[in-house]
């Protein structure tokens, strides 16, 4: 390689970079304005903290979900496992009055859905949208099931106080705890073997399998983290809340889809990262927040955030990876 096609890679690299970082941290600072001209109760303290609270559990599902997409995979059933995980937690927590079963319980949840996902997937070689999509279902169904389609309400306050409890001064548990987990996977995302392999399976799954990456141990892994993640959130959300209902993640599996894509991970794989994530999910809920003092209806929320999500697509995707558009 030549010199002069070193640095023309460069500064392609960085192009890149400043696009995938600096577009959401615009939507953000564009946001904050439009909302606090067209809303004088937005800009507020109490405002942003409320965007804190609002991240918190979509950023715990979005960092496995980031994973997950930058090897060039996808994750559908994130959202029912986060209602399984939830009303795994809560059923037990009131049968056993024991928050530490609780929680064990519901980690378990989503340990096995991921592992599940990954097996079929890797070992089975069946794509990644089919086996997940069926496991939505299927999850979603045992979560019915077990409550009999009714919420199940969490009067324990040892589980209440794992998101409403405030361990540091101002910052709630909930954004304590996504804060954690978002540095844990930021760190083994950047500095970690499993990191780079993640990243080269999405940049090029052939030529890594040649350079002697475990490609299936990996995918494997990496479904069995969003699994994971999903099972902390769902734990999160119930204890938030106080109560865990049938379908109440369902939401965040597109969510969290827009916001990987949205802090400048390619949903072609092998670009981005977990550290850019967080700009993501800021950005979608920064929306949502204002929309709802603005006092927008629900159904025109969505119809603005799927244009968003749309954009944020076609301004992220990386085309040269594309012979064929389908």
């Amino acid at each position: 390689m030549s010199v002069t096609q070193a640095i023309n890679i460069g500064r392609t690299e960085r192009r890149e970079t400043l696009k995938s970082v600096g577009l959401p941290v615009v939507a953000i600072v564009f946001l904050i304005i439009l909302f606090s001209v067209l809303s004088p109760t937005f800009l507020q303290p109490s405002t942003f903290l409320t965007i804190l609270r609002e991240s918190s559990v979509l950023l715990v599902v979005a960092v496995g979900m980031t994973l997950v997409i930058i090897q060039g995979s996808i994750d559908l059933s994130v959202g029912a496992t986060v209602t399984l995980a939830g009303l795994v937690a809560a059923s037990v927590t009131k049968e056993t009055d024991s928050v530490f079963l609780a929680i064990l319980a519901a980690l378990a949840v989503g340990l096995v859905v991921g592992l599940v996902n990954g097996v079929i997937f890797a070992y089975g070689k069946v794509p990644s949208f089919l086996v997940t999509l069926g496991m939505s279902m299927a999850v979603g169904g045992v979560g019915t099931w077990l409550v009999s389609g009714r919420p199940v309400q969490v009067s324990d306050q040892g589980l209440r106080w794992v998101a409403q409890g405030q361990l540091l001064v101002i910052v709630p548990n909930l954004v304590l705890w996504a804060v954690i987990v978002w540095l844990i996977f930021t760190f083994i995302g950047m500095k970690t073997r499993f990191g780079r392999y993640v990243f080269a399976i999405g940049g090029a799954e052939a030529v890594s399998a040649l350079a002697g990456i475990p490609n299936r141990r990996v995918k494997l892994w990496a479904l069995t983290i969003a699994g994971f993640c999903a099972a902390i959130a769902g734990i999160l959300l119930t204890s938030r809340i106080g109560s865990a209902t049938p379908g109440m993640g369902d939401a965040l599996t597109l969510n969290s889809i827009a916001a990987v894509v949205m802090g400048g991970t390619a949903i072609t794989g092998g670009v981005g990262g977990v550290q850019r994530t967080v700009l993501g999910v800021l950005v979608i809920t920064t929306l949502t927040v204002g929309l709802n003092s603005l006092g927008v209806m629900p159904y025109m929320q969505l119809i603005i955030q799927g244009l968003v999500v749309v954009a944020a697509v076609a301004l992220t995707l990386d085309r040269s990876k594309l012979t064929v558009i389908k």
